[in-house]
């Protein structure tokens, strides 16, 4: 069997600024989607210091190129920001509601981008049978049902509690609000998991900061709280967004005391939070900027943002999915070993230990340690990092794989090992 390094291997966990050709005007509160089958990260609206913005952006992530893909006529929604923005992949479009501009809106619009235009889906008002108009909302878009399903918001009575979906084909709304639910807010942030299973809700703006995570059974409609005891400080305008490997993943926000700059992992699976080490290169601490996950290379985008001036630059974070590596032991091992994960078969998640012992040159070593498929196409880079020596363990999660056999592989300066595990499920 030939192991096949393909392009982006082993890059470590680092924050890199991207050199992008041609740049959309700075801005905070823009919504954006990741137009996964063109590997694009596209942007709409948002404010600045000029005032509020309808254009639509769009990147592409093989060139680094920014377009502004705006219609030159035709109908558009209003400038606002705040809005939610949604990919329907079945037609190839962007549906984006709610907002503020001069008002409050609760209009839905299609951007589609076969032709690059828009289509308005739901006229703007508030008239019975569908939500007030609001901004500050957390809504997704559910592809098993064709629904874009919304949480709460600000709206012309004040902060709301309610659930809502639009039937994007039949176009109504449907009010899903059950007795147990996460408390009214508005400025939170929300996705849908990878099995599109689940709606995700994070923190948000309630008689201060709100600092909870709760999810929606997208067949049930029952929530249910995950909010561990240890977690991030309470913020809004922190997007937040979902991993290969079921983490959510938040970078920055605010509260009234302080904009941040900070990087956190929380795994539904477990129910913990993660702080992520960052380095010394980072994005500076911000708030509403867009943020967007690509699948295919396993990293977290982030365009724009304001603390308190108005931003316009495009960071990207490698490997955001890896696990920290755990030091179990400061004993030096007499031999460098890899380990059998435990357990093995497993479902979803397994733990992988080895032993890190001295070298030639010093008492530390350069470590990687990634796994691989039957086809030798790496999956995840679970540890790229010097290490001194002693004895670890690391966490390998596999939601999202199918059952199977693979492979995870160490290598240091003087050491190399592979090891099979089977995924049951």
């Amino acid at each position: 069997m030939t192991l096949i390094r393909i392009s982006g291997f082993l890059y470590a966990q680092s924050w890199v600024q991207l050199p992008t050709i041609g740049t959309p005007p700075e801005r905070a509160n823009a919504s954006s989607i990741y137009l996964q089958s063109e590997n694009r990260m596209i942007v709409f609206g948002g404010r600045n210091s000029t005032g509020n913005l309808n254009d639509v952006w769009s990147l592409n992530l093989s060139t680094n190129e920014w377009n502004n893909i705006t219609p030159a006529s035709g109908s558009m929604p209003s400038v606002r920001f705040t809005a939610n923005a949604v990919y329907d992949s079945l037609l190839n479009r962007m549906i984006i509601w709610s907002g503020q501009g001069s008002a409050l809106y609760n209009d839905v619009w299609a951007f589609n981008f076969n032709n690059n235009s828009w289509q308005e889906l739901w006229p703007d008002g508030n008239t019975a049978g569908a939500p007030l108009k609001r901004y500050g909302t957390a809504a997704i878009f559910d592809p098993n049902n064709r629904r874009l399903v919304n949480f709460a918001g600000f709206t012309t009575s004040g902060r709301f509690d309610d659930t809502w979906y639009f039937q994007v084909d039949s176009l109504r709304w449907t009010d899903q609000t059950n007795s147990n639910h996460p408390e009214l807010r508005c400025l939170h942030s929300g996705y849908i998991t990878p099995d599109r299973t689940q709606m995700i809700i994070y923190a948000g703006q309630h008689n201060g900061a709100l600092a909870d995570i709760w999810s929606l059974d997208l067949n049930s409609y029952v929530w249910t709280n995950l909010t561990p005891v240890i977690k991030p400080d309470g913020r809004w305008f922190s997007p937040v967004v979902n991993t290969n490997s079921n983490y959510s993943v938040i970078f920055g926000g605010q509260n009234s005391l302080s904009t941040f700059g900070d990087l956190w992992k929380f795994s539904i699976d477990s129910m913990k939070w993660d702080s992520v080490s960052q380095g010394v290169t980072k994005p500076s601490a911000r708030w509403g900027h867009a943020s967007v996950y690509i699948p295919s290379s396993d990293k977290l985008i982030i365009f724009s943002g304001a603390d308190p001036e108005y931003k316009n630059d495009t960071w990207v974070f490698n490997n955001i999915s890896s696990v920290r590596v755990n030091s179990i032991s400061s004993v030096i091992p007499n031999t460098f070993t890899l380990y059998q994960n435990y357990p093995n078969p497993f479902n979803p998640v397994t733990k992988i230990k080895f032993d890190i012992s001295t070298n030639a040159k010093s008492q530390s070593s350069d470590v990687k340690l990634f796994v691989f498929d039957v086809s030798g196409k790496e999956i995840q880079t679970l540890v790229d990092e010097k290490l001194k020596a002693g004895s670890y363990e690391v966490e390998f999660n596999g939601a999202g794989l199918a059952s199977g056999v693979y492979f995870y592989m160490i290598e240091t300066g003087e050491f190399f090992d592979t090891k099979k595990m089977l995924i049951i499920k």
